[in-house]
């Protein structure tokens, strides 16, 4: 019994280094995503989509603020299920507003991903899944 639990303990473990990859993938690309964006600012801003009715500047302050702040996040482990949900729901309405094309195809990808770590969380190598050094701990 010791030996399979050993395994199976293992495995887990694995699969917590799978989503520590995952996010450190996705919080890393967001940020060179966004530095490029920043770096071309003056021959994309006037094509720039104005969302909710605000201007195509200030909705881009707010895009590209608001995709750093989650990739930060998803980077240290903090919230990634929240992270996670906002970025999907981001590409999910960029997906039906710009429709299937080849970016479409890419936002579906990466809604792909971000539904993986609204499923799996941070794992146990991020800032959630950290325990408290008197054993234990956390809520019950």
């Amino acid at each position: 019994m010791n030996g399979r639990l050993r395994k199976w303990l293992e495995n887990y473990r694995r699969l917590d280094a799978a989503v520590l990859y995952m996010r450190f993938f996705m919080g890393g690309v967001l940020l060179l995503h966004n530095i490029g964006k920043l770096q071309v600012y003056n021959e994309i801003i006037n094509s720039y989509p104005a969302l909710f009715h605000i201007d195509n500047r200030a909705s881009f302050v707010l895009i590209a603020l608001a995709q750093t702040l989650l990739a930060v996040l998803l980077l240290i482990g903090l919230k990634v299920r929240f992270a996670a949900a906002l970025l999907a729901a981001g590409f999910a309405y960029a997906l039906w507003r710009d429709g299937i094309d080849v970016a479409g195809e890419v936002r579906f990808l990466w809604i792909g991903i971000c539904l993986f770590l609204c499923i799996s969380g941070g794992g146990a190598y991020s800032a959630d899944g950290l325990q408290p050094a008197g054993g234990e701990g956390g809520e019950s």
